[in-house]
């Protein structure tokens, strides 16, 4: 294919994105009552009224969170203070505060500074390089900068938590790129942990998996997202379908695709979840086991990329979160560990397409670089889990239970919330740019896998560009994604090159 043919093709898709984005609109849903109703309604909800007069507010935001909740969320300065989700109706039906010292997500031992810090030293010592002026090492330094939004979100500094991810996100989307149009890089230089001795990298990567197993097992549970999909299995365990019979106790808790909730099911046998009042800390074990994947994973990618992960901070802070990032990150750690065979890759990449969406907009990139037998080898893998997953729903819910899922599932399409900096920032306009640009990403994406001959370094370049690409132009964005970014780093950025296999 020539070279004006992939650039042509991915501007023509750019075009024709961005005129239908900007036909649909933003898809974000109306208020359901006045604003002035839906903030007064919140500031007489008794927890959000004790909060606020204890910790004070200057001013709140109103936004839909869906066609029939609105989000009041209060801050005093830059500090977030208190969120409610109102009814039509003008009644509260859920709240959140925030309490100085407690972190955002996680548990206290995940978010103590002095582990972060600690983990930090693990992940330079892993990854750096001399001399210390490189392109690697800014690698470095990006990835460590995804720590920020920890530490400024642990302060409930919500704008300062969002937008300083998108820096680095925006250059390891780049870095990807650039790495995807390179048949081969330099050699990077002297590993750093070399300094001290070779002994760093077994006794590194038992002590970060020590610890981080400490972080599961001190964890007091799981954010909303672990007791959502832990509730969901709870459900599948008794014959019920998750889409549209969630407890009560979290928004939106169906809107994941089937197999979310099938791998949580080792967590509902254990501690079955039906309200908040139940333990979800069995939902912090899969999360661990996950992260134990992805290590086990990137044994193909060295050593150093094993120990790189398990020192990575934002991954102690998703552990004792016990959520379903890791699931998905295991999944696309399977993927490229498996990317010389196009059917087996194709199976975990579905698979993790079935516990996030995310994984779709990789499907057309690694279908497109295979040919013959193992094309249709990968396009059966992809059949074989949509079409079990399917039965299984069809079984439990009917042809409804299809539509139920759907409806679920769109919920990440048209969500209200201020988790991104183009609702921050009031840029909507810019993000119909932003999405449009994915789209084409991917567009490219896949023309350059089907004219190049890609190894496993570049095939995870070109992934790691999309869901970067994805992260940046959602709607709604957390730190706790950057842990299904990263297998695609530890190969395309960070593994030793002599390690890094080919395939087709």
């Amino acid at each position: 294919m020539s070279r004006r043919s992939l650039l042509a093709i991915p501007i023509a898709v750019f075009a024709i994105a961005l005129a239908g984005l900007l036909i649909r609109g933003n898809g974000e849903s109306k208020l359901p009552l006045p604003r002035a109703q839906a903030l007064h309604a919140a500031l007489a909800d008794p927890l959000v009224h004790k909060q606020l007069a204890s910790r004070g507010w200057d001013h709140a935001r109103v936004g839909p969170l869906d066609s029939k909740l609105a989000r009041v969320t209060f801050f005093d300065g830059p500090h977030l203070r208190a969120v409610a989700a109102v009814d039509a109706h003008g009644v509260v039906e859920h709240t959140q505060v925030y309490v100085a010292g407690a972190p955002q997500y996680g548990s206290r031992l995940s978010d103590a500074p002095w582990l972060l810090a600690l983990l930090a030293i693990g992940f330079v010592l892993a990854t750096a390089t001399l001399p210390l002026i490189s392109l690697r090492n800014l690698d470095v330094v990006a990835l460590l900068g995804l720590t920020v939004p920890i530490l400024a979100g642990d302060h409930q500094l919500l704008e300062l938590s969002v937008l300083s991810g998108y820096v680095p996100l925006a250059y390891l989307c780049w870095r990807f790129v650039h790495r995807a149009t390179r048949a081969a890089e330099p050699e990077p230089g002297t590993p750093l942990y070399k300094l001290l001795t070779t002994r760093v990298l077994p006794y590194g990567i038992g002590t970060a998996a020590a610890l981080l197993a400490i972080v599961a097992v001190t964890s007091p549970g799981a954010i909303d997202v672990g007791f959502a999909s832990t509730a969901g299995a709870t459900l599948l365990l008794h014959g019920t379908l998750p889409y549209g019979h969630m407890p009560p106790d979290v928004v939106h808790g169906d809107t994941y695709p089937l197999l979310n909730y099938v791998l949580y099911l080792p967590a509902a046998a254990i501690a079955p979840v039906r309200d908040a009042f139940d333990d979800t800390s069995s939902a912090v074990l899969v999360a661990f086991a996950a992260a134990l994947v992805v290590a086990l994973a990137l044994r193909g990618s060295g050593r150093r990329a094993v120990l790189a992960w398990l020192s990575f901070p934002p991954l102690a802070v998703a552990v004792a979160s016990g959520t379903n990032d890791l699931l998905l990150a295991a999944a696309l750690a399977l993927a490229l560990a498996a990317a010389a065979r196009g059917g087996r890759s194709a199976l975990a990449l579905a698979a993790g397409a079935w516990i996030k969406l995310a994984p779709v907009a990789l499907l057309p990139v690694w279908l497109a670089r295979t040919r013959g037998k193992p094309l249709l080898r990968g396009v059966g893998a992809v059949a074989a889990v949509t079409a079990t997953l399917t039965v299984w729903i069809l079984v439990l819910g009917g042809t409804a239970g299809i539509g139920h899922m759907l409806h679920a599932l769109s919920f990440q399409l048209s969500r209200g919330t201020l988790q991104s900096a183009w609702a921050l920032l009031g840029l909507g306009a810019a993000q119909q740019v932003a999405q449009a640009a994915t789209i084409a990403l991917v567009a490219w994406a896949a023309l350059h896998a089907r004219a190049h001959k890609l190894d496993a370094a570049r095939l995870a370049a070109l992934s790691g560009a999309v869901l970067a690409a994805l992260q940046l132009s959602a709607s709604n964005w957390s730190y706790l994604y950057v842990v299904w970014l990263f297998p695609c780093a530890a190969v395309a950025l960070l593994a030793e090159r002599r390690e890094v296999t080919a395939g087709r």
